[in-house]
């Protein structure tokens, strides 16, 4: 235990890359219970919170993670527990954001030298997961705001499941192509273009 306490202080975007891991093999086992979408919301913002963290570089520059962190959580809550469904929309929009704010910061943090670290190998990986759950989340939108612009996968009536819009989106950015789901709208083929270049 040790050992891997050292190992996580040494390189703390192995930390990150590694909750991010275990994060996707939850997503896979995730039910459709109140208890696992609170734990799946909690997790969902743990990742960006470790992210903004281990890239901590000024309270100045910060303080745009925070927000996000704050606007996330609450309209999460809301739209979990106020019975205000259409506030879902700003969540997984505000919660892009902060995805995409943490796999920027980790993109400068390794541009700030020439030398690549063992560190910084794991920071790679890590924004390219953090791009995946970004783009996961503005599928989620883009679904919600022009219903049926995803289709496949579950029945076309109902909108994407998360971990279907997840694995679209580990599909489109790795360039596998392995999904069932297929983006028919001109938003949802714009977003997918964006995520492919």
């Amino acid at each position: 235990m040790q050992k891997t306490i050292l190992f996580f202080k040494q390189f703390p975007f192995a930390m990150l890359l590694c909750v991010q891991l275990l994060s996707v093999l939850f997503y896979g086992f995730m039910t459709d219970s109140k208890t696992s979408h609170l734990i799946f919301n909690c997790l969902g913002l743990i990742v960006p919170i470790l992210a903004v963290w281990t890239v901590y570089r000024s309270p100045a520059t910060n303080w745009i993670g925070f927000v996000l962190v704050s606007a996330s959580i609450c309209t999460s809550l809301l739209a979990l527990f106020g019975g205000q469904a259409h506030l879902l929309v700003w969540a997984h929009a505000f919660e892009s954001l902060l995805y995409f704010y943490a796999a920027i910061s980790l993109v400068m943090y390794m541009f700030k030298d020439d030398i690549v670290t063992l560190d910084e190998l794991y920071a790679a990986g890590a924004t390219f997961t953090l791009l995946v759950w970004g783009f996961a989340l503005v599928y989620s939108v883009c679904q919600q705001t022009y219903p049926n612009s995803i289709i496949g996968g579950s029945p076309a009536t109902q909108l994407r499941s998360w971990i279907e819009l997840f694995f679209f989106s580990f599909s489109v950015q790795s360039g596998t192509g392995l999904s069932d789901l297929l983006p028919v709208s001109p938003q949802s083929r714009a977003l997918a273009s964006i995520q492919m270049f």
